[in-house]
C-alpha cells in the first residue's frame, strides 16, 4: 500500500475503485466501504483501490474544536496496509472551498480516474457541504463512473459512527467499543523509563506515553495485549496518573505483562497496546500492600478473561465443525 499526503503527489494512471470519508476509527461501517472497493479490484484486477480520508486537524484547530481522535494517521495506515493499493490523506482545508461539482470533475474523474465510487448514505463534500449522494448519482454518466451507496451500519437502533464510538468510549465500555470497531481499540505509544516502583513491589510495568491527540478511555484498569518488537503479550494495564505511588499529572499507560522478561530493555521502544476489557476504575490505595492485593486480583481477572476467550473460540469451532459434518 502507498500512503500519500496531498492530491498533488498522486500520479496513478489506472482506473480506481475509491471510497471517501473521515475514517476516524475505521469502524464497522467504514469496513463495509473498504471491503466493497476491495471486491471491485478483485473482480477487475486492472483497477486500483483507493481510500481517501479527509484530515481534519488543522480545520478543527482553526475553529477551536476538539482535536482528539480515535485513530492516528499512522494507525490507519497500519490497519489498511496490505488491503488497499492507496491511502490518500487529504488536508480538509485544501478542498473546503472547492465546489462539489469541481471536486467530482477534478479529483474523482481527472485525478482518480474513478470507475467505482463507494460512499455511505450520509456522505457530504464540497463547499458548504453541497455535494451528496444525489449529486454523485447525477454525474455518473457524465464522468463514466458507477456510484454505490452503502446503507448505514446499525448496532441496535444506533447508527455505527465515530461519534457513537466516542460516546461509548467515555463510559469505559471497551467491550462495546471493540464490537463497534470490529477490532480491539488500539493505542500506539513510546515506552519511557519510570521510577521502578512496579519492579520493587514484584509487578514490573512498562510506562507508555500515547500521543496527546489520541482519545483514551476513562482512567482505570483494563485487560490488554501489547506488541513489542513484533511479538504480542497478554497483560493488564492501568490508564491514569498512578495516584498511590505518584503525584504527577501526566496520563500514563502502565502495563504489566504476564510473560515478558525483557522490560529493562524496552525503554524508548515504540509499542502498540490493544484494550480488551474494563476491570475497574483507578483508585488511590491506603498503602502498597493494598495496591499489591488489587494488582493480584487484576492479573487473575486478566488471565481469566483470556482463558474464557480461548474456551469460547474452541466451543464455536466445535459447533462449526459439527455443523459442517452434518452437511
Amino acid at each position: 500500500m502507498q500512503y500519500i499526503t496531498g492530491f498533488e503527489h498522486y500520479q496513478e494512471e489506472a482506473g480506481t475503485a475509491v471510497t471517501l470519508g473521515k475514517f476516524d476509527g475505521l469502524h464497522r461501517g467504514h469496513r463495509k466501504l473498504v471491503e466493497r472497493i476491495m471486491e471491485h479490484v478483485e473482480q477487475e484486477p486492472d483497477l486500483k483501490s483507493v481510500v481517501c480520508f479527509f484530515e481534519m486537524t488543522e480545520f478543527k484547530k482553526m475553529c477551536h474544536l476538539d482535536q482528539k481522535k480515535l485513530m492516528m494517521n499512522e494507525e490507519r495506515a497500519i490497519r489498511l496496509d496490505g488491503r488497499v493499493d492507496y491511502l490518500i490523506e487529504c488536508p480538509f482545508l485544501s478542498v473546503k472551498e472547492m465546489e462539489a461539482e469541481v471536486f467530482i470533475e477534478k479529483i474523482l474523474s481527472d485525478l482518480f480516474h474513478a470507475k467505482y465510487i463507494v460512499v455511505g448514505e450520509n456522505f457530504r463534500f464540497g463547499h458548504e457541504r453541497r455535494g451528496d449522494v444525489g449529486m454523485l448519482a447525477k454525474y455518473q454518466e457524465t464522468y463514466g463512473y458507477r456510484l454505490e451507496v452503502i446503507p448505514n451500519e446499525y448496532y441496535g437502533e444506533r447508527i455505527v459512527s465515530s461519534t457513537y464510538v466516542k460516546e461509548v468510549m467515555k463510559t469505559g465500555d471497551i467491550d462495546l467499543v471493540n464490537r463497534l470497531l470490529s477490532y480491539p481499540y488500539t493505542i500506539a505509544g513510546t515506552v519511557r523509563k519510570g521510577e521502578g516502583m512496579g519492579r520493587r513491589i514484584g509487578y514490573p510495568t512498562m510506562d507508555i506515553f500515547p500521543c496527546q491527540e489520541k482519545i483514551l478511555p476513562p482512567a482505570g484498569a483494563y485487560v490488554c495485549k501489547l506488541e513489542v518488537d513484533g511479538q504480542w503479550y497478554q497483560g493488564v494495564c492501568n490508564i491514569g496518573k498512578k495516584p498511590t505511588v505518584s503525584s504527577g499529572e501526566d496520563t500514563i499507560l502502565s502495563v504489566h505483562l504476564f510473560c515478558y522478561e525483557e522490560k529493562e530493555e524496552a525503554d524508548g521502544k515504540q509499542v502498540v497496546l490493544q484494550l480488551y476489557h474494563y476491570l475497574r476504575p483507578e483508585e488511590k490505595f491506603d498503602d502498597i500492600d493494598e495496591l499489591k492485593r488489587q494488582i493480584q486480583t487484576d492479573i487473575r481477572e486478566g488471565k481469566r478473561h483470556f482463558l474464557l476467550t480461548m474456551e469460547s473460540r474452541r466451543m464455536l469451532l466445535e459447533i462449526k465443525n459439527k455443523s459442517e459434518e452434518k452437511n
